[in-house]
């Protein structure tokens, strides 16, 4: 059973509540399970609204700090676009002040939505239920999973070493896929601390991003 798209048990629900305010990983393959449990966290204010994207150059037009409740914590998200003839659209999503130990075994499942609607856009193209390259899926959704192995280390260099995986994605078919496939892939800054996420194939007008939601929840 895949937990992604599956029945949730309302007892394992953690809410979340929102407001809004360079690649260098290699690819790298881990195929585990994927497990998904979610409860919604809404961030309410206009992101996208009146942004000017010049052709050519990418952006960071939006950004929101979302209270999860699930890891006690605050986490800021930024949407950028991305370069040339994906300009127009959010290529790239980055997670600020994530502490992974806090969030140890979370969920975390983004959405965007347009103006005035409760449907999310579509945001990317994901793997489909092959391995075939030519077949993928519209995905509406991002979903990360934080790692359920506690933090043992006691410097600044074995927690880098330790954050560095603790954070890995799930394809749309619910697939742990690791730290990318040919469709997205997450990042970790050391010097930051921020996560981000890079999509090959985007599909999120940034223009029309008006608001951002995300669901969290525990996972065992």
């Amino acid at each position: 059973m895949s937990y992604f798209s599956g029945s949730a048990n309302p007892e394992d629900f953690e809410d979340g509540y929102a407001e809004t305010q360079e690649m260098s990983r290699s690819k790298r393959a881990k195929i585990n399970l994927g497990i998904f449990l979610a409860v919604l966290g809404i961030l309410g204010t206009t992101l996208a609204a009146n942004i000017s994207l010049n052709a050519g150059a990418k952006r960071e037009f939006g950004q929101g700090i979302f209270q999860i409740k699930a890891c006690d914590q605050w986490v800021g998200v930024g949407l950028t676009s991305g370069q040339g003839a994906q300009n127009t659209f959010v290529a790239n999503v980055k997670l600020y002040g994530l502490d992974p130990r806090a969030c140890k075994g979370t969920i975390f499942r983004i959405k965007f939505f347009p103006s005035g609607s409760t449907t999310p856009m579509n945001m990317y193209l994901g793997a489909g239920p092959t391995s075939a390259a030519t077949d993928s899926v519209t995905a509406t959704t991002l979903v990360t999973k934080i790692t359920n192995i506690a933090y043992t280390g006691n410097n600044s260099t074995q927690y880098d070493a330790w954050a560095y995986d603790a954070v890995t994605l799930i394809d749309p078919q619910g697939r742990d896929i690791g730290f990318a496939d040919n469709y997205e892939l997450i990042d970790y800054f050391p010097s930051t601390g921020v996560y981000s996420i890079i999509f090959t194939y985007p599909r999120a007008v940034a223009a029309q991003v008006s608001s951002v939601t995300i669901e969290t929840a525990k996972y065992s």
